[in-house]
């Protein structure tokens, strides 16, 4: 080094060290990241909701079910099945009024129609036109619980319309 120079006296500033980076703004890799996340989520709310009727009914009609296989009376079971399966369907048809006024025969080929089998005009489902002109003991408990068995099918074949 050289002894003739006064380091002392030379006007330098000190290291200057970089500031502390913040978290905001973020990225924009983060702003992309996070409008992807929503949309998921978002997504995911809508999907869970469109099936919230098929979910309640299936809960309800399984409900039927059990009451069912323990002993309880037909006649008391079997206008909340017609009940709720007049319900979901209003809920997944284009025109729920046209539902609405359906009856007998006209009602069960609906039914039929929407998943293409026969179980209501040619099986078990045949009771549901039946049953609210039928006299309290016509149906025994083992009719009522196929034909409960036949409409949780049905609503759980209306999968991606629910």
């Amino acid at each position: 080094m050289n002894d003739s120079v006064d380091y002392s006296q030379i006007p330098l500033r000190d290291i200057h060290l970089p500031c502390d980076f913040s978290w905001w703004p973020p990225a924009p890799g983060w702003w992309v990241l996070a409008a992807l996340a929503l949309a998921a989520a978002g997504w995911a709310i809508w999907r869970y909701a469109q099936g919230y009727r098929q979910r309640a009914a299936l809960r309800t009609l399984e409900k039927v079910c059990a009451d069912l296989e323990a002993g309880y009376p037909s006649d008391e079971c079997l206008p909340v099945v017609s009940s709720v399966l007049r319900r979901f369907a209003m809920t997944i048809a284009a025109s729920p009024r046209g539902i609405a006024g359906l009856v007998g025969e006209r009602w069960l080929n609906w039914l039929d129609s929407q998943w293409e089998q026969h179980q209501f005009t040619n099986g078990a489902g045949e009771a549901l036109a039946r049953a609210p002109y039928a006299p309290p003991s016509a149906f025994s408990n083992d009719d009522a619980l196929e034909l409960t068995r036949v409409c949780i099918a049905w609503v759980k074949s209306q999968k991606g319309r629910a």
